[in-house]
Parts: structure tokens; sequence; C-alpha cells
């Protein structure tokens, strides 16, 4: 395999989210709408309404503190550990390969490349915040992750290459389907003794990864192409 170019690992580190957002960039939609949520509710009003009713009750004073801030405190705690699962699924995701790292390698100077980030540093230390990875002494700044799909397109694609992209549309859905279907058997997530409706946050999943310019399909839409290969599966593992 040829070695990347400059300008392809300069596209593929232009073409990621930041690592400090990259947690919420890459959440899944589910999850994202309970962040959300969340973050619309207000900690002082919760605060305000706990001291409110703390005042009126029995107690001495450690009792009224902790009740007047039991609102905000749950609040607090259910959105670390949001954010603490939101992060791991990051990581996953990496580790299976459908998303990829870049940053730079210090020490960086003026001339300095962005490099891919090995899988296995991934183990190290992750500075969400400061956008840093650092492991067994390297240390990779300015980290960015990309989708496996962008970064194919990338280095399949010349760089100066004048042919326009395939426009997204109607007749690639059933590709993509396929696509995200042989995927996930491929990784053994499928599984014959489930139901079928049980693999379409999967396949979803497998979909925002890696097709995210892909308007979201509908479950009847993944049934049709998932139920004859589902099928299939099924009959050959009887025999």
């Amino acid at each position: 395999m040829a070695e990347n170019t400059k300008e392809q690992m300069e596209r593929l580190h232009r073409s990621g989210a930041l690592l400090s957002k990259s947690w919420l960039v890459f959440a899944q939609p589910d999850l994202k709408v309970q962040w959300e949520d969340l973050h619309k509710q207000s900690g002082m009003d919760l605060i305000k309404q706990d001291a409110t009713a703390a005042a009126k009750i029995d107690g001495d004073v450690s009792a009224k503190l902790a009740h007047a801030f039991s609102g905000f405190s749950k609040l607090a705690s259910a959105r670390s550990e949001l954010e603490t699962t939101l992060k791991a699924n990051v990581l996953s995701y990496i580790c299976q390969g459908y998303v990829f790292g870049f940053g730079y390698e210090l020490p960086r100077s003026v001339s300095s490349d962005p490099v891919a980030i090995p899988k296995a540093a991934w183990a190290g230390k992750c500075d969400w915040e400061n956008g840093t990875l650092s492991f067994r002494g390297l240390k990779f700044v300015d980290v960015r992750l990309t989708t496996n799909r962008i970064r194919n397109e990338i280095l399949e694609r010349s760089y100066v290459d004048s042919t326009p992209p395939r426009a997204v549309g109607r007749p690639s859905i059933v590709k993509d389907i396929q696509a995200a279907i042989h995927a996930l058997d491929e990784a053994g997530e499928i599984d014959t003794k489930a139901s079928q409706k049980s693999h379409f946050p999967k396949a979803q999943r497998w979909l925002e990864l890696n097709r995210p310019n892909l308007n979201p399909i509908s479950y009847e839409t993944f049934r049709k192409n998932f139920s004859p290969y589902f099928n299939d599966l099924k009959k050959n593992k009887k025999q």
C-alpha cells in the first residue's frame, strides 16, 4: 500500500471532529437527546425549589442543606454518568474500527504533518478537554476523530481527482443497508436467536458512523433487506 501523502493526512485531520466535542458528535441519537434534556434543566432552579422545600421540613441544618442540594446533585450526577458513557462509546468505536484518530505528535514544529494515531495508543491517557492523548512516552495533540467512511473516501480518492462525488440519494440506500448488515455479520453482531427488530438499532448505529450523510431509515426499509439475509443465516445454522 502506498504511503499516504501529506495532502491526504491534512485532509484526514481537517475532516475530523475535535476530541473535546467528539463524544457528542458521535453520540447515538437517543443519548444525544438525553444529554440535551439534562442540560435544559436549570441547576439554580432546582436549588431554589429544594431550598424552599427544605425550609419547611423538620431536621437540623445539615439535613436541610442536604435536602436543599439534593435535586442539583442528582442532575450533576446524571450529567456526569452520561458523559462517561458517551466517551466510553467513542473509545469502543475506535476499538472496533468505526472511527479513527489523527493528530500531531510532539515535539511539533511548523513543518510537522498530522499522523494517524495507532489504535493501541488509546489505551493511554486521553485528555478530552484539551484534545491530547499520551501513551508510553508518546503524546499526540490537536487530536481529531473521523469516521471509517470519510477516511476511506479520502484515501481511495486522489487528492487532485476532479471526479465529482456520487450524490447521496434513495438508490444508494439498499447498498448502504446491505453494507451495514454484512458489517454486523462479520463482527458477530447478528444473533439468530434474537428478533430481527433487535438488530435494527445496531444497523442504525453503523450507518450513523459510516454513512453520516444518509437520511434516517425506517424499520420497514431495514426489514425488507435484512429478513432474507437473517432467514438464510437461521437455515444454515439449523443444518
